[in-house]
């Protein structure tokens, strides 16, 4: 079997594998279980494998599955007139919008969400709370006013999103509070 495209990290260490009853045990070290957030009774599937380049080399690849991120976020609905999906999605975009998205409204009016999340690719922004929330949607209706559209309705509500793009060691390395707002798992 060849294994797939794999980025080698930079943490690495040398250890020497030692027996508990019939098992072997290798150690994980503290570096490398806080960059990809193992905790204790994680769960995995440990994988030999081989090369030949040109001398035999083995390797054992502990397989922890995909890291899976779920955060508690607000969304922003409004519905509008007079303006169209790109003004609005540039305006969230300038105010911390993750995403912006376009749903069915009634004619002559647009119905677009904004979701404000903290946990994106490569980084936490610091989370944004009711209060911030509704001081962004008086900005929003304010702009959109100036490009000539009105705000007809407007909705804070909390979503909850999963994300399946973040490496751990960017939620490892965070100094931001997200532990009443973000929870995650690996899954095999």
């Amino acid at each position: 079997m060849t294994v797939l495209s794999w980025n080698e990290d930079t943490v690495s260490f040398k250890g020497v594998i030692r027996r508990s009853g019939n098992s072997l045990i290798a150690t994980i070290p503290p570096e490398l279980s806080q960059r990809f957030l193992i905790k204790e009774g994680q769960e995995y599937t440990i994988l030999g494998m081989t090369r030949m380049r040109p001398d035999f080399e083995g390797a054992l690849q502990i397989y922890l599955g995909f890291f899976t991120v779920y955060e508690k976020a607000f969304r922003v609905d409004v519905e509008a007139s007079g303006v169209g999906f790109a003004d609005l999605e540039r305006i969230f975009k300038s105010h911390g919008a993750g995403e912006v998205g376009e749903k069915p409204s009634k004619e002559g009016q647009i119905h677009v969400y904004a979701v404000f999340n903290t946990v994106e690719k490569d980084r936490v922004r610091p989370p944004k709370t009711r209060e911030s929330l509704e001081g962004v949607l008086q900005k929003v209706k304010a702009e959109v006013e100036q490009l000539g559209g009105r705000i007809v309705g407007a909705e804070i509500s909390e979503v909850l999103l999963e994300n399946r793009q973040v490496d751990p060691a960017v939620l490892a390395k965070s100094s931001s509070r997200l532990e009443k707002n973000i929870t995650w798992k690996w899954e095999l």
